[in-house]
C-alpha cells in the first residue's frame, strides 16, 4: 500500500491523506483521523467502537443490578426465617 500522504482523504477528496484507519483501512486527513490508545481511527469507526463499549457497560450494569436484587432477596429470606423462628419460640 502506498503512503497515506500520496492518497486523498476518503471523506474529503480535496485533502491529502494523513493516516490510515486501523479498523476500516481508509485513508483519512488530519481532521478526520483520531488517535485512540496509540491507534488511528476514522470518525465512523471510532463511533462504532464507542457504541460497543457503551453497550458493554450497560450489560455489566444490568448484571450488577440483577445480582444485587438476588442478594437482597436471599437476605430477606433469611430475615423472614429468623423472625419466624423467633416468634415460634415466643408462642
Amino acid at each position: 500500500m502506498a503512503s497515506p500522504l500520496s492518497e486523498s482523504c476518503a471523506n474529503h477528496p480535496d485533502r491529502r491523506g494523513f493516516a490510515v484507519c486501523m479498523s476500516c483501512r481508509k485513508v483519512v486527513c488530519q481532521e478526520c483521523a483520531t488517535t485512540w490508545n496509540g491507534v488511528n481511527h476514522c470518525r465512523s469507526c471510532l463511533a462504532a467502537i464507542g457504541a460497543a463499549a457503551a453497550s458493554g457497560r450497560r450489560a455489566r450494569a444490568w448484571i450488577a443490578w440483577a445480582a444485587s436484587c438476588g442478594l437482597l432477596f436471599v437476605a430477606a429470606g433469611y430475615a423472614l426465617a429468623w423472625s419466624t423462628a423467633l416468634l415460634a419460640r415466643l408462642w
